[in-house]
């Protein structure tokens, strides 16, 4: 984070009479994640009052603003925490807004509180559906950005049902552990399965692998169908098929022995 604050702050001098840093170079000011790095994004963005202009490694977007929406940082001039998230909601793709946004709020630099009342006294002329539907999604028990975009994903595909951070147990009342995602009534599991979870506290990855295994078995012994997510499966559409398509047929059978 602190080489990106160094470029970032490297663009001082260059940006454009009256402008501030905003969106993804404001987020790396704040000290607050970038969900992800596309190949063509661009970390020096700024808003300017005057003109937009998109150059080779700098964007300038034209924005009349609020000064009270800027402020300086480290001698850096910077949209506020809220101007930032308001404009990375109106502006970013919808998994990287949220995952952002829960961010911020599971760190508690802000709240979805503050967040809809900043956007109700700053409406914009375009993007305000777009806002709404990000702020409809902020879910801070989400415990990293992976889980963020997880969801997201299961929004874009219309799989309903799914609620983070369930914990499940078996008939007996035995706690088998906590899912990423669930849906109670399907029995399907979602789980991210990064490499850094087994390397947690200095913990051994095959112990802790071998207790992942152990726990999964059990789930599935409950009649629980666990689908893994990697980090790559976030930006293709064919797990997350696999999962609605599961979902819906676990439903169908559910509806007909309810009926039965």
């Amino acid at each position: 984070m602190e080489d990106l604050r160094i470029l970032v702050r490297s663009y001082v001098d260059r940006l454009p009479p009256d402008a501030v840093f905003s969106h993804r170079s404001a987020l790396i000011v704040h000290g607050l994640p970038i969900p992800y790095v596309e190949r063509d994004d661009v970390f020096a963005e700024s808003v300017s009052p005057r003109s937009g202009v998109r150059l080779a490694k700098m964007l300038v977007r034209r924005r009349v603003s609020d000064r009270a929406g800027y402020e300086f940082v480290d001698g850096i001039p910077v949209t506020t925490v809220l101007q930032t998230l308001l404009d990375i909601a109106r502006d970013c793709p919808l998994a990287f807004s949220v995952a952002a946004l829960d961010a911020a709020v599971r760190s508690s630099v802000v709240t979805v509180e503050q967040m809809r009342s900043f956007s109700e006294a700053h409406p914009v002329r375009t993007g305000t559906r777009k806002i709404v539907k990000v702020l409809e999604n902020v879910d801070a028990r989400r415990e990293s950005v992976a889980e963020s975009i997880c969801a997201v994903r299961l929004v874009e595909h219309s799989i309903p049902g799914f609620e983070p951070q369930v914990d499940i147990r078996d008939g007996a009342g035995k706690h088998l552990g906590r899912t990423d995602f669930a849906n109670r009534r399907a029995k399907v599991i979602a789980e991210f399965d990064g490499a850094g979870k087994y390397h947690l506290d200095g913990a051994d990855p095959q112990v802790t692998f071998e207790r992942e295994r152990r726990r999964e078995y059990a789930l599935r012994n409950e009649g629980w169908l666990v689908f893994r997510v990697r980090w790559s499966d976030l930006f293709s559409a064919d797990l997350f098929l696999r999962i609605g398509e599961s979902v819906r047929r676990r439903l169908v059978m559910d509806d007909s022995r309810r009926e039965a």
